[in-house]
């Protein structure tokens, strides 16, 4: 299909803004995908060689052409939009934050353009395709090395890191996810020289770049690989799906196939405790929770539509996939889940807990819940008045088994602290240091944020020290769980009151980026009357 391309196209207002009709000129002497040396193309755009020279660097800097190091020769050529040109110039960090209309031109010729290969697209040949995280691989599973992320980081000797781009497309759209956008994709070989000559990137060493893949997996990112070079790789860029635009297009447009790799996603039955982890954490939503057992009229689920049988128009497209994510089918939620507050994955730790697994059933229940012990006590049990075994005989005992868990990991002498996702540096501010500002810090440090929470009482845990007496729940188990958060960092002043102690000016002033409100609800009610 043929684009209109003029001014109002994204590949064109893409470089109207940073490429002068100097440097197009050069550009037009180059090649799509044919290395040339400076010589060639200076012959050909009829420019002095140190002229040519110098206004391909410049070209190449903004991200309208790229170059490699041949055996002491710089060699240019052109590359396509995506990915390619538009990855580039939004990878030069000063232009992209200039010019807003770079970060838009990327999404919208992602999207544009996308549309209309959606429903061509062969099973994995889209502009990139997704790679396996490798410790979920096994023996018999490798049937394709050259998708492996030890395969291609082990055939490279030059590697660098630079910021990602789609990510930045879209914060400077003000439509940014807040996943990891600095020193996150991987360059490799010619790339790598690329990146780092123009100043996107900075060269690292074999054992960084494992590192960083293992912090993208860390922090539920996915590894794409561009698709242009067939089994040759120049980059591994880590993906989420709110922001990253091949991921984006392969939701957005019902087209899983456009990023497919040689691997599927199989469930181990052996292994699996229902906990949900692997539904609500998978950027690409490809799998969902199935039908409760106790069902007692099963819901048949068609197969999913394909582009290949099916007239592909928009009504099959999810457009807004960021917001309208289907985690299960229509009874696929344990009831006790559901009714959970926190969501918790009742039914993953109780199993876990009957396995003896009790730090991984804590870890489970840490992800949504960081004082299980505190609600281990008081918690009203909606999960219990759900559970569908009380329609047999009786209700299990979840909150009993969720405290004796917790009572479990509060015996350790080695407490169990959870992994810190990254290190921002940024520092937050916690107003109040009740059961909401305690949450919010406990979730802000695993984010790798640096967070300091004020409270103008002398102690810690609003009305869970004050409002409920020691019989129901004791003051040294809130002091236990509290310290699970001194241990990821977060500090604590007391007996300071913002806004008389001391000011939001005044904490802007000291480098704190961002608030949170946690000053609680002890006083009750006033009684309105009416006239």
């Amino acid at each position: 299909m043929m684009f209109k391309i003029d001014e109002n196209a994204p590949e064109y207002y893409v470089l109207e803004c940073c490429v002068t009709d100097e440097m197009a000129d050069v550009g037009l002497a180059m090649e799509l995908r044919k290395p040339q040396t400076i010589e060639q193309i200076a012959k050909k755009c009829g420019k002095p060689v140190d002229e040519t020279q110098k206004l391909a660097m410049e070209l190449a800097e903004v991200g309208g052409c790229i170059f490699y190091s041949e055996n002491g020769i710089d060699l240019f050529e052109l590359t396509v939009f995506m990915p390619g040109v538009m990855e580039k110039v939004v990878s030069n960090k000063e232009l992209c934050e200039k010019y807003p209309q770079i970060g838009k031109a990327f999404e919208e010729y992602a999207r544009l353009r996308g549309g209309t290969l959606s429903p061509k697209m062969p099973i994995g040949m889209g502009p990139m395709r997704v790679l396996p995280v490798s410790k979920s691989l096994d023996g018999e599973t490798r049937i394709a090395s050259y998708e492996e992320i030890e395969a291609i980081l082990n055939e490279h000797t030059v590697f660098a890191v630079a910021d990602c781009s789609c990510r930045r497309s879209r914060r400077v759209l003000g439509e940014g996810c807040g996943h990891l956008e600095k020193d996150i994709c991987i360059q490799l070989g010619k790339g790598a020289e690329y990146y780092v000559r123009t100043g996107k990137a900075r060269y690292i060493t074999r054992e960084e770049t494992f590192e960083i893949i293992k912090n993208a997996e860390e922090n539920r990112l996915m590894h794409c690989v561009p698709n242009i070079d067939g089994e040759e790789t120049h980059a591994i860029c880590n993906c989420c799906s709110c922001s990253c635009y091949a991921l984006r297009n392969a939701i957005y447009f019902n087209s899983p196939d456009m990023v497919r790799s040689n691997y599927v996603a199989q469930v181990d039955k052996d292994n699996c405790v229902a906990c949900g982890q692997c539904v609500e954490n998978c950027p690409m939503n490809a799998l969902k929770l199935g039908q409760k057992i106790c069902s007692k009229t099963p819901i048949t689920i068609e197969d999913s539509p394909s582009p290949r049988d099916y007239i592909w128009s928009k009504k099959k497209w999810n457009p807004d996939y960021r917001d309208n994510r289907e985690d299960v089918v229509e009874t696929g939620t344990s009831p006790c889940k559901t009714e959970c507050p926190a969501h918790i994955a009742v039914q993953g730790y109780i199993k876990l807990a009957a396995q003896g697994n009790y730090i991984k059933a804590l870890e489970l229940i840490f992800k949504k819940n960081p004082f299980p012990a505190v609600c281990g006590r008081i918690c009203p049990r909606k999960c219990e008045s759900a559970c569908t075994r009380g329609d047999i005989d009786e209700p299990v005992a979840i909150d009993e088994i969720k405290k004796f868990i917790a009572d479990q990991e509060l015996k350790l002498e080695n407490r169990f602290v959870p992994k810190k996702r990254y290190d921002y540096g940024k520092q937050i501010a916690v107003i109040g240091a009740g059961p909401a500002g305690l949450s919010c810090a406990y979730f802000l440090a695993i984010d790798g944020y640096k967070v300091t929470v004020f409270e103008k009482q002398e102690k810690l845990g609003g009305m869970l020290t004050f409002g409920i007496p020691s019989f129901r729940l004791e003051k040294d188990v809130i002091n236990a769980e509290i310290d699970i958060l001194k241990e990821l960092g977060v500090e604590f002043k007391t007996g300071v009151e913002v806004g008389k102690d001391v000011t939001i000016k005044d904490l802007r002033a000291q480098g704190f980026e961002a608030f949170y409100v946690a000053i609680g609800a002890q006083c009750g009610k006033k009684t309105w009357h009416t006239r």
